[in-house]
């Protein structure tokens, strides 16, 4: 089968790994009509660079692997590195892809179809690593909790821009749901309240896509199998001896010798 193939997954990522690199580079700015633009500091401060730079570290990590294992001579298998990162940033990438495409830019203007930088940001490197999840994923592997962690790197990054905006005279504020200066912190809070909300529920909305597989030719979830907290083991009832727990062992031990 396609999904488990090691080599399949491998030209695939290394395709990936290079439209991933490509967009990284392009957001330093090099690439421009005309007069080169001027290398600043500019580019950290977007939401779509930082996410694309998680998408390429991620992406070389699990290529490297990938690699690794085909070179030992497996020809099956899934990815087994920073699963529940390399979940973390789907959903990151994913976010771009969606805010960008739903909020800030605009598919009907011709020059949303102009910029190659944005089409690599935005369309090319995001799907290809959300596909990546969806083709060659290993299903039942993501914790439960892995969509509530997926909110982590959003909160920094928020606390980011903040301390720029209030470090950096005239900062200019990368997106306008974060414009403190235009709507102000209760605002901000708003959009970031509904931003997390929509992390969460697109984590959740993959982590089901993990838990669901064919079954005689129809799609089924698995909802009985999650792995919770681990919950203590209880302990033995303090009337039980130890010569009653040697017997109860030796019985248990009887019954499982074939």
């Amino acid at each position: 089968m396609y999904r488990k193939n090691l080599i399949v997954q491998m030209i695939y990522r290394i395709i990936m790994c290079c439209v991933s690199a490509l967009g990284v580079v392009l957001t330093f700015g090099f690439f421009y009509v005309g007069k080169p633009a001027d290398m600043t500091w500019e580019f950290l401060k977007y939401y779509t660079n930082i996410s694309n730079y998680f998408v390429f570290g991620v992406s070389v990590v699990v290529l490297a692997d990938n690699v690794k294992r085909v070179m030992a001579g497996e020809k099956e298998g899934y990815n087994r590195k920073i699963r529940t990162f390399k979940f973390m940033t789907t959903v990151m990438i994913l976010v771009t892809f969606l805010v960008y495409n739903t909020m800030l830019g605009n598919p009907f203007h011709l020059d949303y179809w102009r910029k190659i930088s944005s089409h690599c940001l935005h369309i090319i490197a995001p799907l290809m690593f959300i596909l990546d999840y969806f083709l060659f994923e290993e299903k039942k592997c993501i914790s439960i909790y892995a969509p509530l962690f997926s909110v982590i790197i959003p909160l920094v990054y928020v606390a980011y821009v903040f301390i720029l905006g209030a470090a950096i005279k005239d900062f200019e504020y990368p997106y306008f749901f974060l414009d403190v200066n235009k709507i102000g912190y209760g605002g901000v809070m708003i959009w970031v309240v509904i931003l997390l909300i929509v992390f969460t529920g697109l984590g959740y909305l993959l982590w089901l896509f993990n838990r669901g597989e064919k079954v005689n030719g129809k799609i089924k979830l698995d909802l009985k199998n999650i792995k919770w907290l681990k919950m203590p083991e209880t302990s033995q009832p303090p009337s039980m001896t130890p010569v009653a727990e040697i017997a109860a062992t030796d019985d248990t031990d009887d019954g499982q010798t074939e």
